[in-house]
């Protein structure tokens, strides 16, 4: 009887140590580990489309992160046409990456005549003279702000005001912090050039503030000046190649001053706007390309304003391209910064080179193209309406 009561009562006398331990939890369940995971896909736009647990991806806590992770790599979405006022967007990437042309065209409304100045940081700018306004605008978002020229600028219905820039305001700042794509804060600069083309002015406003700044000038070398080519930033520095004759404009973001860099020996006076770019490189240092015949040839700006020869592309080698039965001169179309790339068109295409790999990429079959503005982004505007899912 003993041993059969001991029996009967020894499941009970099981202690909390002897217990069979929780089954091992699934990485499926651990949002934290899945974050970091997620965080680690490339920034295609159908990455986080694809993703599995879309209520995770869709957040916008997410989505920041996602960004701050990439901020040195978005992808190249594809590029923008200014078409007679028009901002028609032209993708580049195959399917299932590639965003229809018209989610992020831009036509321009009754009263308007917009202007394409360039992409940076995720934001177009685009000049509405008639308005005497610059637009801000997102093409991923659909965000736009009008910014009212300054009243010095709003003269002749805008007419010389000749180039500009836009940039995040935390690019701006020369104090270590980088730009991660979205909502943010934003920099407009506008180049401004008098009726008797005897000085050059730039005025930067600033988004926060609602506010533009004190008016830079300097004199110009020449009366001739009238094209300025779209903007490059080299550290906290804005530049802008000047032509006839060829120099170059730089506005410090910090100090809000500017200069003209004149004597650019190896650049021909009358060099064509489409035969040359700027670039920046490693720390913070000017670069200047050079197109002639199916050359390419990189200059850098050295501490003592010298320029020095660092590289020569010959694009025939390096495009495999075939002699055509008529002469044809390669045309640089721009450069895009956050890629580090510059997009020449050939007679059999426009190609995208990587400076420092000298990878390419023939974007698409055309031999004519009047205007070309690269934008890069993250697209994830598709997962918004996940959020509530």
């Amino acid at each position: 009887m003993g041993e059969d009561s001991v029996a009967r009562h020894r499941p009970h006398s099981c202690s909390p140590e002897t217990s069979p331990p929780p089954p091992p939890r699934s990485p499926a369940d651990d949002d934290d580990l899945l974050s970091e995971i997620l965080l680690r896909l490339p920034p295609q736009p159908s990455s986080l489309l694809r993703a599995s647990l879309r209520r995770l991806v869709a957040g916008p806590v997410f989505l920041r992160r996602f960004r701050a992770h990439h901020h040195r790599s978005p992808p190249l979405l594809g590029f923008f046409i200014d078409d007679y006022g028009d901002a028609l967007f032209t993708p580049t990437f195959d399917p299932p990456n590639r965003i229809t042309a018209e989610r992020l065209s831009l036509r321009q409304g009754p009263g308007e005549r917009l202007s394409f100045l360039g992409c940076r940081h995720a934001l177009a700018l685009l000049l509405n003279r008639p308005r005497l306004e610059a637009l801000v605008w997102d093409p991923v978002t659909g965000r736009r702000r009008a910014v009212a020229f300054p009243p010095e600028f709003a003269i002749n219905q805008g007419d010389f005001v000749r180039g500009g820039a836009v940039l995040c305001a935390a690019a701006a700042a020369d104090d270590g912090h980088v730009h991660v794509h979205g909502n943010c804060p934003f920099k407009l600069a506008l180049v401004f050039i008098d009726n008797g083309r005897t000085q050059i002015s730039v005025c930067l406003y600033d988004s926060e503030s609602g506010t533009w700044g004190d008016i830079a000038s300097t004199t110009l070398v020449t009366q001739w000046t009238s094209s300025v080519g779209t903007s490059t930033m080299v550290g906290n520095v804005l530049c802008w190649l000047i032509h006839r004759p060829i120099c170059i404009l730089e506005f410090n973001l910090d100090k809000q001053i500017m200069s003209v860099i004149g004597g650019l020996a190896h650049v021909p006076d009358n060099s064509r706007p489409s035969s040359s770019f700027m670039f920046p490189m490693e720390d913070s240092k000017l670069g200047i390309g050079i197109l002639s015949g199916q050359r390419i040839r990189l200059w850098e700006r050295m501490a003592n304003s010298e320029w020095l020869l660092r590289r020569t592309l010959e694009l025939e080698k390096i495009l495999s391209l075939k002699p055509q039965a008529e002469p044809w001169r390669p045309v640089v179309l721009g450069f895009a910064e956050e890629s580090n790339a510059v997009f020449v068109l050939t007679a059999i295409g426009v190609f995208m080179i990587q400076l420092d790999s000298l990878q390419f990429r023939n974007l698409f079959e055309s031999n004519f193209v009047t205007s070309f503005y690269p934008y890069t982004s993250f697209y994830t505007a598709g997962l918004q309406g996940l959020i509530s899912t």
